[in-house]
C-alpha cells in the first residue's frame, strides 16, 4: 500500500466583481499536489483573465484547504484579487479586437474573484 496519496487536479471557473462597468471570465487547472479530502492539502494557481474592453489581468494564488463532499471527494475554495491591468501587450491581435468591438479601459483597477473548485480528478492509482 501506498503512504503518499495520490497527485490530482482541480478545474475551477468564475466571473469576477464588476468593476469600471465590466467584468472578466476566469478559467484554470491548479497545479497538482498529492492529497485527500482530508489532510488539509492546498493547490497553487494561476492564470489570465479573459480579454474585456481592451485589456486583462494577471491572478495567483493558493486555494483553501480540501472541503470533503458527500461522496469522499472534495472541492476547495479559490478567492482573491486579479492583479492591475498592466500586462496588455499584443495577445496576438486580441487585445486591439477587443478594444475595436467593446471599447477600452485604460484606468489601472482590480477586480475580486471567489469560487470554488470542481471535486479532483486525474489521480493517480494508488
Amino acid at each position: 500500500m501506498r503512504s503518499i496519496p495520490p497527485a490530482h487536479v482541480h478545474f475551477f471557473t468564475t466571473v469576477t466583481s464588476e468593476e469600471l462597468g465590466h467584468h472578466h471570465l476566469l478559467r484554470l487547472y491548479t497545479f497538482n499536489v498529492n492529497g485527500t479530502s482530508y489532510d488539509q492539502h492546498v493547490h497553487q494557481y494561476q492564470g489570465i483573465s479573459g480579454i474585456k474592453y481592451g485589456h486583462y489581468h494577471a491572478f495567483y494564488g493558493v486555494t483553501g484547504p480540501p472541503i470533503a463532499v458527500a461522496n469522499g471527494d472534495h472541492i476547495h475554495l479559490l478567492q482573491g484579487v486579479v492583479d492591475l491591468n498592466l500586462y496588455n501587450t499584443g495577445r496576438r491581435g486580441a487585445l486591439a479586437k477587443s478594444a475595436q468591438m467593446e471599447g477600452i479601459i485604460v484606468e489601472l483597477h482590480q477586480h475580486a474573484y471567489q469560487g470554488y473548485s470542481s471535486i479532483g480528478f486525474g489521480y493517480e492509482p494508488w
